[in-house]
């Protein structure tokens, strides 16, 4: 009833898995991730303990044949389970139960490993891995690229439902924001994998904002930031706006401020009134910006920017 794949990109120090199934909130129960650990996807009729459990095995230095082994072992009801594990080294493993409800079946490439149940064709698991080595793009592009094969070749015999995806850093950083790379869940929709498609230019979008906040010296504390730095991070918000749309304000706020914290008043106005239809207490945002510090002008100059 469930179809997954789990995928590596070397060169991008980057590790994945996405599934998609007619059954809701799929991604809750199935896929999980671990930064500098691996992936694994757990289906069929599932047991969401092995997601967590097969991750604390590889971190503590089990390989991934090993470790799905002993989960196997531990487990009363192993024919029923579908079971696909990938670490960052490359090295994985899967096993598809003889009970799993046909078709059933899994498939292995270089940087991949697939896995399907209740699909409308044997060819799901092979469409699938062959899918995300011929795409181009990032991990979890590819990865959804992998969904869309699976798709073509009948997916889940009942149809669509809810689709996950996740993607994490082979190397981590110790840095929340910057190991977990992609985390998304459509749990009920009529074409998942569409939404999914939709969330992840959003997350493209937004996923460099926190990074942001976080420098000192750009959107925080004093305006110390090289003119290099600044440079990036509004090349880096303009991106955001473009990917966001004009239905989210939210880059343009935060490039707004950028701009008026380094004196580029005029332009700091122009953002401020793109975003105004999508942020409608824009006044008070800016209000409340200044009472955290992040802004060094005083309100009624504040009003002044706003007003042009």
């Amino acid at each position: 009833m469930t179809y997954s794949i789990l995928g590596l990109d070397p060169a991008a120090g980057q590790i994945g898995v996405a599934v998609q199934s007619h059954f809701f909130a799929v991604g809750s129960r199935t896929v999980r991730a671990r930064a500098g650990v691996g992936v694994v996807a757990t289906q069929s009729v599932v047991e969401p303990s092995y997601g967590p459990r097969g991750l604390d095995l590889l971190a503590r230095g089990v390989g991934p044949r090993e470790a799905l082994a002993e989960l196997l072992a531990r487990d009363p009801r192993a024919s029923t389970r579908q079971v696909a594990v990938l670490g960052v080294d490359g090295e994985g493993a899967t096993h598809t139960g003889r009970d799993c409800i046909g078709f059933a079946g899994d498939a292995v490439s270089e940087h991949a490993r697939a896995q399907a149940n209740l699909v409308a064709s044997p060819a799901v698991p092979a469409a699938m891995t062959d899918a995300f080595e011929r795409a181009a793009g990032s991990v979890a592009e590819r990865l959804v690229a992998a969904l869309r094969a699976a798709e073509d070749c009948g997916g889940d015999l009942r149809g669509q439902q809810a689709a996950a995806l996740v993607v994490v850093r082979t190397e981590p950083t110790g840095r929340a924001y910057e190991d977990v790379v992609v985390d998304l869940r459509v749990d009920d929709a009529p074409r998942p994998l569409d939404e999914l498609e939709r969330l992840l230019v959003r997350s493209s979008a937004l996923h460099g904002l926190v990074a942001l906040l976080e420098t000192e010296g750009l959107l925080v504390g004093e305006p110390t930031a090289s003119v290099e730095s600044v440079a990036e991070a509004l090349a880096e918000l303009h991106r955001a706006e473009i990917l966001a749309g004009p239905g989210n304000g939210e880059p343009a706020v935060w490039r707004g401020l950028l701009l008026a914290r380094v004196g580029r008043t005029e332009e700091a106005r122009a953002c401020f009134a793109r975003a105004r239809p999508s942020v409608p207490h824009i006044e008070e945002l800016l209000d409340r910006l200044a009472a955290a510090g992040m802004w060094t002008l005083e309100p009624a100059e504040l009003r002044n920017l706003l007003a042009g």
